[in-house]
C-alpha cells in the first residue's frame, strides 16, 4: 500500500527483485547442476547467462516459471560445420546424455527444446542447459560463443552484452537496472509478446541517454519521467535493429517482422500518451494509473 508516488515506486522497486526463499533456491538448482556437469569432463565449464547473469531478473507472478539459464562451454569453435565441425543436434545429445547420467535428473524428465536441454524441478524452477563452443572464427577471438540455434551456430556475446549494461548502469548513476526490471513488469503485463532480451537491449541504448540529457539540463530525474521518456522514444526504436555496440550478438528484434514491430511501437505510443497523463499527478490517481501499466507488483493506493 502507499499514498504517494514516491513511495509507490520504491516499494514496487523493492518487490521486483527475487525473495529470499526463490533466490536460495535459484542458487542451491543452479550449483547442483552445474557441478554435476563440470564432473563429467574438466575442460568443460558452465556460468549463469540471461537475466540471471545481468542481474535484470524480477520476481515472477504466482504460477509462473522460472527459468534458469545455464551456458555449457564444451570447448572452442575453430571451424564451421561444413569443415568438419560438430553440428548442433550432436552437442544437445552430448549434453543431454551428460546430464542424464546423473539418475535425480533424469527422473525430472531431462530433454532437448532446441537450443537448449531442460528439466523442471518439483518446485517449478526450470533449467535451460545451453551447450556453446567458445568463438575463434570471428573477431575478436576468443570472446563469445556459437551457440545453437535453428540447427545452426550463431554468435552470442554474453559476457560482453552483461558487462555492457553493467557499465552503462554505472553510467547512469544506477538508473538502467531498476528501470530495466520495471520495464520488464509492463512488458508481462501489457506486451508479453515482446522478449525480455529484446527490452533490455532498447532500454540499454535508450535509458542512459534520458539519464545523460535531464543531468545535462538539471531536470529532476525519477521513475515516473524516465519510464514516460524510454516509451516515447521506444515508439520510434523499435522499428530499428536492436543491438548492444561492439556485441557479436544478433539483432535482439530478429524473431519480429515489420507488422509485429510496427504493432509493438502503436502500444509503446499509447503507453507513453497515458505515462504523459500521469506524470503531473501524486496520490490515488497517479498510483492507480500507474498500477494499470505495471499490473500486480505496483503497490495498491492507501
Amino acid at each position: 500500500m502507499a499514498t504517494n508516488i514516491l513511495q509507490a515506486f520504491n516499494e514496487f522497486k523493492s518487490r521486483l527483485e527475487l525473495n529470499e526463499t526463490l533466490q536460495n533456491a535459484v542458487t542451491t538448482h543452479h550449483e547442483a547442476i552445474r557441478e554435476w556437469v563440470e564432473s563429467y569432463n574438466s575442460n568443460i565449464k558452465t556460468q549463469l547467462i540471461g537475466s540471471l547473469q545481468r542481474k535484470t531478473r524480477i520476481h515472477p507472478r504466482i504460477n509462473d516459471i522460472f527459468d534458469i539459464d545455464i551456458l555449457v562451454i564444451l570447448g572452442e569453435f575453430h571451424k564451421q560445420v561444413d569443415s568438419g565441425g560438430i553440428i548442433p543436434t550432436q552437442a544437445l545429445d552430448k549434453l543431454e546424455s551428460i546430464v542424464k547420467e546423473h539418475g535425480t535428473y533424469r527422473k525430472l524428465g531431462v530433454e532437448t527444446d532446441s537450443p537448449a536441454v531442460v528439466f523442471e524441478y518439483r518446485d517449478g524452477v526450470k533449467v535451460e542447459l545451453i551447450p556453446a563452443w567458445r568463438d575463434f572464427i570471428y573477431e575478436p577471438q576468443g570472446r563469445g560463443y556459437r551457440v545453437p540455434k535453428r540447427n545452426m551456430w550463431v554468435s552470442a556475446d554474453y559476457d560482453y552484452d552483461a558487462d555492457y549494461v553493467s557499465k552503462k548502469n554505472d553510467e547512469s548513476d544506477g538508473w538502467l537496472i531498476p528501470t530495466i526490471k520495471m520495464l520488464k513488469a509492463a512488458k508481462r503485463n501489457l506486451f508479453p509478446e515482446m522478449k525480455s532480451y529484446h527490452l533490455e537491449v532498447l532500454a540499454t541504448n535508450i535509458i542512459p541517454e534520458i539519464v545523460s540529457y535531464y543531468k545535462s539540463q538539471r531536470y529532476q530525474i525519477s521513475y515516473p519521467s524516465i519510464i514516460f521518456s524510454f516509451f516515447l522514444l521506444a515508439k520510434n526504436e523499435i522499428l530499428k535493429s536492436s543491438k548492444i555496440l561492439g556485441s557479436k550478438s544478433p539483432d535482439a528484434g530478429s524473431y519480429m517482422n515489420s507488422f509485429q514491430r510496427n504493432e509493438l511501437a502503436e502500444i509503446f505510443k499509447k503507453i507513453s500518451n497515458f505515462c504523459q497523463s500521469l506524470i503531473s499527478l501524486d496520490g490515488r490517481k497517479a498510483i492507480e494509473g500507474w498500477q494499470k501499466i505495471f499490473g500486480e507488483p505496483f503497490p495498491s493506493y492507501g
